[in-house]
């Protein structure tokens, strides 16, 4: 089959090669992957900084949507062609993949596989940073950084299904004008006046959480707009891996921090994930008051263009790839 190339490139442009097809082992399904979108993780790879977790497959790519190929010994629920989407810990990024049972989400009917392909990862991320590890609660206030991204945009309206209040926080005050429509109630662009901003957001009174995608030098100011007893989930670093932090803020207000990843997660809790999220999700997906924002979609043949554009920044949304036209 064709997929991204596992090798690390030395110039850090994906190639497409041809590798053997994945069986399904005990418990996985095999898809055919119509479509997979990007992330930034992909990039991360691809630098040798972020390899996938011991067992799992070389192949970048984090989602895929697709359809049932064949199913590994002791699977139950899921049938050959059965429309599909997967959160992955790697192998998105060709045309088969085999995929933990646990880690299947069925698409809605009616929605394009193309589209389904930018669900899985940012719903997961948005569903265990904001539930699980962030404890929201109706009525709360949210503040997202990087809320431009993939998984921002689905934050926001996660966010917004749960019952929060939801400020947004970005470079570009123009992309985050644009999330209004997505469920948020108030933009404040990332910089020197941000910790005014949000005050003045909040009347003074601070936020409940902040989801941090953004890390770096703008950790402490969003530890600086937190209430009391506040929450802070750090779940990128795209601003950078260090911040100077004081500490005496998070003594003072009594705050919780708390560091999250998804990828290295274990396949159980992934599954047990994926069925939180289902429960509350899924009739949100059907009935569209939950939606991934899709940037652009370009063919899988020109995935090196599409990393080139997520590495230039200022997306809105995913970045999909189709296998196929149609898909």
């Amino acid at each position: 089959m064709l997929a991204v190339s596992p090798v690390i490139p030395a110039d850090g442009v994906p190639q497409l090669v041809e590798v053997p097809d994945p069986a399904p082992g005990p418990g996985e399904v095999l898809v055919t992957v119509a479509a997979t979108a990007l992330n930034r993780a992909d990039l991360l790879q691809l630098k040798g900084l972020y390899p996938p977790p011991p067992g799992e497959s070389a192949i970048p790519g984090l989602e895929c949507a697709g359809t049932v190929a064949a199913l590994g010994p002791g699977v139950q629920g899921w049938s050959v062609g059965d429309r599909v989407m997967a959160l992955l810990a790697g192998g998105g990024q060709g045309e088969k993949v085999a995929v933990p049972e646990g880690q299947l989400l069925p698409v809605p009917k009616r929605m394009p596989l193309s589209t389904a392909a930018g669900i899985p990862e940012a719903a997961l991320t948005a569903w265990t940073n904001l539930v699980r590890e962030g404890g929201l609660q109706v009525e709360e206030t949210v503040l997202i950084t990087g809320a431009a991204s993939g998984v921002g945009t689905f934050t926001v309206q996660l966010a917004r299904e749960l019952g929060a209040r939801v400020i947004v926080a970005g470079r570009s005050r123009e992309r985050l004008e644009g999330l209004r429509a997505l469920g948020a109630d108030a933009c404040c662009v990332l910089g020197e006046s941000f910790v005014e901003a949000v005050r003045e957001a909040t009347d003074g009174q601070g936020v409940d959480l902040v989801l941090d995608l953004v890390g770096g030098e703008h950790l402490p100011r969003c530890l600086e707009v937190l209430a009391y007893r506040g929450r802070l989930v750090l779940v990128g670093l795209l601003a950078g891996r260090t911040a100077a932090v004081d500490l005496g803020v998070i003594l003072r207000q009594r705050l919780h921090v708390v560091g999250s990843v998804l990828r290295a997660r274990s396949r159980e809790e992934k599954a047990q994930l994926v069925h939180g999220f289902l429960q509350f999700g899924l009739p949100r997906l059907l009935d569209g008051r939950l939606k991934p924002i899709i940037d652009r979609t370009l063919p899988f043949a020109q995935v090196a263009e599409a990393y080139a554009a997520m590495r230039q920044g200022g997306i809105l949304g995913k970045i999909v790839l189709t296998m196929e036209e149609g898909a």
